[in-house]
C-alpha cells in the first residue's frame, strides 16, 4: 500500500490535544513541541497558499501551499526555470514527518507524475483508506535547492502555453509538453552549442506527427531547417554550420512546433549528442510492388542510407541500411476479341485495363503487398465463322455487311474480307 497506507496511518495517528487555545493567543511553536511535531508544522499550518492548476511563480525560498486531492489526483507536469534544482513535497497533514511523495527537478528540467500512477496507489490502499485520503486537503512545500527560479506547475500531459509574443525558454535537454497546436520555444545564442550538432526529439503516444522548423532573431525570422517527426526513433539534426553561425553572430534560435489539435506530444532539444555503438547493417531484398519496413518507416523503392536512431536522452546510434528491389520479367499474353467486344469497350481483368482498340499494350498489374507483373499484351481480332443461313440471305440480297461478286463463272459472298460460296462456306485461298 505504500505511501498511500503511511499517509492514511499519520492521519488517524494524528495527536490532538484535550485543549486548543484561541487561535490568537495560540503559541504555535509551543504547541508543535508539546505534540512532537516537525519544524516546520506552523508554516505548513499558518502559512499555506492555496494552490490550484495553473501555478507560476517565483522561489527563493520555502514556500507551503495547501492543494486538493482532486488536483493532485490529475498527476502533475512541473517546470523549473534556474541554475539550481527545486524540490516539491506532498504532506498528508501537517504532522507528517515524512512526505506522501516528493519529486526533485533538476536545473532547467521538467518532471512529471501521471494521474495513472497516482490512481493506482490509491487503488493499492483499500477501500477503508481511500476513504479517509479522499477528505485530506494535502499540503505542498516548494523550496530550491540554494537558488532562486521560476516554477510552472500543470496537470500532467499539459504545459504553459508558448507563443511568439510570450515564448518559452528553450534550454537543453528540458522537456515540454505540446498541448496546444502550435508551440514556439527561444534559445539564447549562448546557449546554442558551440560545436553546433544537436537535434531535436518528438514523443508521442500513437505516434501522431508533428512539423518542426527553426528561425532565427524571430518567429519569422530566417528560417534555416525544416522536418517532420513521426515517431520516437527518428530525429532532427539541423544543420551545424547554421547553428555556429548563429552563436557567434549572437542571433537567437526560434523552435515551432505544430501538430494535429487535442494530439498532445513531447519535444527535446538535445546538444552535442552522445553516441551508442552503430548497429548491425540492414541489407533486404524483395521484388517491385512489396516493401520492406526498417525502423518503424516504410519503403518501396532502392535506397541506401546511414539511418540515425534515438537511443536514450541526449545518445544517438547509426545503421546503415541498403534496400534493393527486383524489376519483374516481361510476361506475354494474347487476347482475341470480335470487333464489337472492342467497341463496346474489354475490360483485362489481370491489371483491371478496359481495352478498346486493337494493338500492342504494355500493362501494370499491381495489388497490395505483392510482386509487380508486366504483361506485353497483343490484342487481335478474333475470326468468327458466318453463319450458312447468313450468307444464303445475302446471296438473295439481305446485305448485312456483305458483297457479292463472280469468280470464275462462281457467286462468291465477300464479307468482312472473307470469301463464301452460296452455301454459306468459306473458301480458302481466293
Amino acid at each position: 500500500m505504500g505511501i498511500w497506507l503511511m499517509m492514511a496511518t499519520s492521519l488517524m495517528a494524528q495527536v490532538v490535544p484535550a485543549y486548543v487555545p484561541a487561535e490568537g493567543d495560540w503559541d504555535c511553536e509551543g504547541f508543535r513541541k508539546g505534540i512532537g511535531a516537525p519544524y516546520y508544522y506552523c508554516d505548513c499550518r499558518l502559512n499555506s497558499y492555496t494552490f490550484s492548476f495553473p501555478l507560476d511563480t517565483i522561489v527563493n525560498d520555502t514556500v507551503w501551499y495547501t492543494a486538493s486531492m482532486n488536483d493532485l489526483k490529475k498527476g502533475m507536469s512541473a517546470y523549473w526555470f534556474s541554475d539550481c534544482s527545486v524540490t516539491m513535497e506532498v504532506y498528508a497533514v501537517c504532522t507528517n514527518k515524512e512526505p506522501i511523495f516528493q519529486i526533485t527537478v533538476g536545473p532547467n528540467q521538467m518532471r512529471d507524475v501521471d494521474a495513472a500512477f497516482i490512481q493506482k496507489k490509491i487503488d493499492e490502499a483499500g477501500s477503508s483508506v481511500q476513504e479517509v485520503i479522499a477528505g485530506l486537503t494535502p499540503h505542498m512545500r516548494v523550496y530550491p535547492n540554494g537558488g532562486t527560479g521560476r516554477v510552472y506547475c500543470y496537470p500532467y500531459d499539459q504545459g504553459p502555453e508558448s507563443t511568439c509574443d510570450d515564448p518559452l525558454p528553450l534550454r537543453p535537454g528540458m522537456t515540454y509538453v505540446c498541448d496546444k497546436e502550435e508551440n514556439v520555444y527561444r534559445m539564447n545564442s549562448n546557449l546554442i552549442p558551440a560545436s553546433g550538432k544537436s537535434f531535436i526529439h518528438w514523443k508521442q503516444k500513437k505516434n501522431q506527427p508533428c512539423d518542426i522548423w527553426l528561425t532565427l532573431d524571430s518567429c519569422t525570422g530566417e528560417e534555416i531547417g525544416r522536418a517532420v517527426l513521426s515517431d520516437s526513433l527518428h530525429v532532427y539534426q539541423p544543420d551545424s554550420a547554421q547553428l555556429v553561425n548563429a552563436r557567434q553572430a549572437g542571433r537567437s534560435l526560434w523552435l515551432h512546433v505544430k501538430h494535429a489539435k487535442d494530439k498532445v506530444g513531447r519535444v527535446y532539444f538535445y546538444t552535442n549528442p552522445k553516441y551508442a555503438d552503430a548497429l548491425a547493417d540492414v541489407n533486404q531484398q524483395t521484388c517491385t510492388g512489396k516493401t520492406i519496413k526498417v525502423n518503424e518507416k516504410t519503403y518501396g523503392r532502392d535506397t541506401t542510407f546511414t539511418e540515425t536512431l534515438w537511443v536514450a536522452k541526449d545518445t544517438l546510434r547509426t545503421m546503415s541500411v541498403n534496400l534493393s528491389f527486383t524489376a519483374p520479367q516481361t510476361e506475354y499474353d494474347t487476347l482475341r476479341l470480335t470487333n464489337s467486344e472492342v467497341v463496346q469497350g474489354y475490360r483485362y481483368t489481370t491489371t483491371g485495363t478496359t481495352i478498346y482498340a486493337f494493338g500492342d499494350y504494355t500493362l501494370e498489374a499491381k495489388k497490395a503487398n505483392t510482386c509487380t507483373r508486366i504483361i506485353q499484351l497483343a490484342v487481335i481480332e478474333k475470326e468468327v465463322p458466318v453463319d450458312p443461313k447468313e450468307a444464303l440471305e445475302d446471296v438473295h440480297g439481305v446485305h448485312n455487311g456483305a458483297s457479292k461478286c463472280i469468280r470464275n463463272g462462281q457467286l462468291i459472298v465477300v464479307k468482312r474480307g472473307r470469301y463464301y460460296n452460296v452455301l454459306g462456306q468459306e473458301i480458302k485461298g481466293l
